[in-house]
């Protein structure tokens, strides 16, 4: 049975940087679009369908955005308080044709293990479930139970 830890999806600080910078980009590509709409039709009504269409473009790039950002502050974070370990695979099997299901095992420095499940697509995951008797680096947060898979 997996115990409920929370997983850290590992996020560098440039892929967020990055994630504004198109964030940035997509509300001034948005907002030019929305303002020449407005100025080029003849009908109100039309101007209010581009500009509230362009208002949810722009939504949600940002909320994206923000996700990334996040991620990228925990995984700072993590990175910070964590440890590197080897956690064993448990199981592993395809859920579908893209994601893999991966049972760790991940140890403590204290001697004691927790079970946790990690949905994945990257193919390192995709060798594990290819592989009998294979482990996975791990950076785990002992105090918090935090971790995330080193892809």
């Amino acid at each position: 049975m997996t115990e409920s830890a929370p997983e850290v999806a590992r996020t560098s600080r440039r892929s967020a940087g990055w994630a504004k910078v198109i964030g940035a980009a997509t509300a001034l590509g948005v907002g030019a679009t929305v303002v020449y709409g407005v100025v080029e039709t003849g009908s109100w009504w039309l101007s209010a369908i581009v500009a509230v269409c362009g208002a949810l473009a722009v939504l949600i790039v940002w909320g994206m955005m923000a996700s990334v950002a996040h991620d990228a502050e925990k995984t700072a974070a993590l990175e910070a308080a964590g440890t590197r370990v080897r956690a064993t695979v448990v199981r592993a099997e395809r859920a579908d044709d893209v994601v893999h299901e991966v049972v760790l095992r991940i140890p403590l420095p204290d001697g004691s293990a927790f079970d946790v499940e990690h949905r994945c697509s990257h193919y390192s995951c995709a060798a594990a479930t290819r592989e009998a008797a294979t482990a996975r680096p791990v950076i785990v947060d002992p105090a918090t139970r935090a971790w995330a898979v080193v892809h």
